[in-house]
């Protein structure tokens, strides 16, 4: 009779759990979901519930997921606790819909184009802080923090200490849009076709260099600093010193156009179409030789 019970007991489990409605009389889906989630952790739960859950919510809703659930693209954390779902906790979320700010919990995914604009300890968000987020939409200066998000195009130009931040430091990024020229902070992605033309130290960025940033239109020749990117195409043709680069050497860089012939340094990439037939020593190039390069191509 025992044996009867027991498997007319695990019968109605999985059915219940197949339909998407309760394990037990009273009992919520998702907890039911939880408690079967026990036996091998979160892997072995099918997240049937929580989609459903999800799926249910009209644009902009909110609603309760379990612990182990993951959080849906668009949605955000913005309460968690320790009870529910068989251990694992809850989490109640929100769908960011068209909203252009809200709070949410640090253990949110953050979608791109939000920045983290401010944060605080809140018990809302049990040991996580909740962070303020602002969607960026047509904006071309943000001030934000220095865990956030930097959106391609972007750079930062100011590194500052404020308190909404908490531990982080407290950034100023700027849409470079149709700028040609601009100073960026050291620690900025510099994009696909600009150089770094000057540094300078103390420049308002704290322990980073500040840089001026040229973008490269219809140049064929310039100045620019040692560590920068020398353009596809381009060659050095002097290395030298000087105090606009800091510690770094600077580099004359050309881009060949009617050239036949040319003196570049070791360091350059030999572009396509030319061969080396010559080399050698001097001071036009610092320590590395110099190269004549012929087009052929």
């Amino acid at each position: 009779m025992g044996t009867v019970r027991r498997v007319m007991a695990r019968w109605l489990m999985v059915a219940a759990l197949l339909l998407g409605g309760t394990a037990l009389a009273g009992t919520p889906a998702a907890v039911a979901a939880g408690a079967s989630a026990r036996a091998g952790g979160p892997a072995a739960v099918t997240g049937t519930t929580a989609t459903t859950a999800v799926s249910a919510a009209a644009a902009g809703a909110t609603t309760t997921i379990c612990g182990y659930t993951p959080v849906p693209t668009g949605w955000v954390i913005i309460n968690q606790t320790t009870a529910g779902c068989g251990g694992y906790g809850s989490r109640t979320i929100t769908e960011l819909g068209s909203s252009t700010t809200i709070q949410a919990c640090s253990n949110s995914p953050i979608p791109d184009w939000w920045v983290i604009t401010a944060m605080q300890n809140s018990g809302l968000c049990g040991l996580y802080p909740m962070y303020t987020l602002f969607r960026i939409t047509d904006q071309t200066t943000v001030t934000d923090c220095g865990q956030s998000f930097i959106p391609p195009g972007w750079v930062i130009t100011s590194v500052q200490q404020g308190a909404q931040c908490g531990v982080y430091t407290v950034y100023t990024v700027v849409k470079l849009g149709d700028r040609t020229t601009i100073q960026a902070c050291g620690h900025s992605a510099i994009p696909d076709g600009w150089v770094i033309t000057a540094l300078q130290n103390n420049g308002g960025c704290g322990s980073y260099p500040l840089y001026t940033l040229l973008k490269i239109t219809n140049q064929t020749s310039l100045t620019d600093c040692g560590h920068s990117v020398v353009p596809d195409g381009w060659v050095i043709t002097s290395i030298q010193q000087g105090t606009q680069c800091g510690m770094y050497t600077v580099y004359t860089i050309v881009k060949p156009t009617t050239q036949t012939v040319m003196q570049v340094c070791g360091p350059s990439r030999i572009p396509s179409g030319w061969s080396i037939v010559n080399q050698q020593s001097g001071s036009l190039c610092g320590v590395y030789t110099i190269y004549t390069i012929q087009r052929t191509g």
